[in-house]
């Protein structure tokens, strides 16, 4: 399996490249590669209204583009020698239209790992997010906001009969198939009258516990509903289908209506 890491910001390169550690130690190994995307142009000139920059302005942007890829470079070097099965990882960084370098690289992975989301993220962050899981319709790991003791050990699936949800699960039998147990979510309006999923079937058949938790949908955020769940279920990883693309990323990065799904303390495995 091809995984690549999409490292953006110093900030959260080392919990993006751990968390793509532990995923392939979970996968029982994998072929890693890290992709770090460097804008060719500066986002504060994006449009004709606000001119274009003097050659200053584009000095200063030059130099915050290279040294916040020597920074990440450092960090990625720091981490692929701290243990053998890193030793082969692949570096790679280009700049250019991040939306198409990023469609590019994420077209080649099975599964491609970003950094935890933020409110304060940048609009470069956000445009490889989007880019990643719109434009090049990735599977997508999000990375929690900090490690946790276990990864995948324990995940919660939000159970959605979609191709989004379907595509998502598919990614992730591998670890499903491998887990202590698996927890998954029912919510609708009429709970009790929703089939067992076949993904139950198939995972008792891989002698892997599952409990399924039907709640009824109420008034309250559905992101609010299901993080409060896969909190009590003990969850290292939520497995769900992503949403429309204004809607999600609001949610996961948090906007005016701040969902409480923004903060949740694990990885979140996707797909749209």
């Amino acid at each position: 399996m091809r995984l690549l890491a999409l490292v953006d910001e110093p900030l959260t390169a080392a919990l993006t490249l751990d968390t793509t550690s532990q995923l392939a130690e979970r996968l029982g190994g994998a072929d890693l590669h890290v992709f770090h995307p460097m804008p060719a142009t500066d986002p504060d000139f994006q449009s004709p209204d606000e001119g274009l920059p003097d050659p200053a302005q584009q000095a200063r942007f030059a130099h915050t583009v290279a040294t916040r890829a020597t920074a990440v470079r450092q960090i990625f070097e720091t981490w692929r020698t701290a243990a053998p099965n890193r030793a082969h990882a692949h570096w790679q960084e280009q700049a250019g239209d991040i939306r198409t370098t990023v469609r590019l690289a994420a077209a080649q992975a099975d599964l491609v790992v970003l950094g935890p989301t933020s409110a304060s993220a940048t609009p470069t962050t956000r445009q490889i997010f989007a880019t990643t899981l719109y434009d090049a319709q990735a599977t997508v790991l999000l990375a929690p906001r900090a490690m946790l003791p276990t990864f995948g050990l324990h995940p919660v699936v939000a159970w959605q009969d979609t191709p989004n949800l379907l595509r998502a699960v598919q990614a992730a039998l591998p670890l499903l198939k491998t887990a202590a147990h698996v927890t998954v979510l029912i919510g609708a309006h009429h709970p009790d009258t929703q089939p067992e999923p076949p993904l139950a079937a198939t995972l008792r058949a891989s002698g892997v516990g599952v409990t399924l938790e039907r709640f009824r949908l109420t008034d309250q955020s559905v992101g609010e509903q299901i993080r409060a769940r896969a909190t009590q279920a003990g969850a290292d990883l939520l497995v769900m289908g992503a949403y429309g693309r204004p809607h999600f990323v609001e949610w996961l990065f948090g906007g005016p209506t701040v969902d409480l799904l923004a903060h949740a303390a694990w990885p979140i495995l996707t797909h749209h």
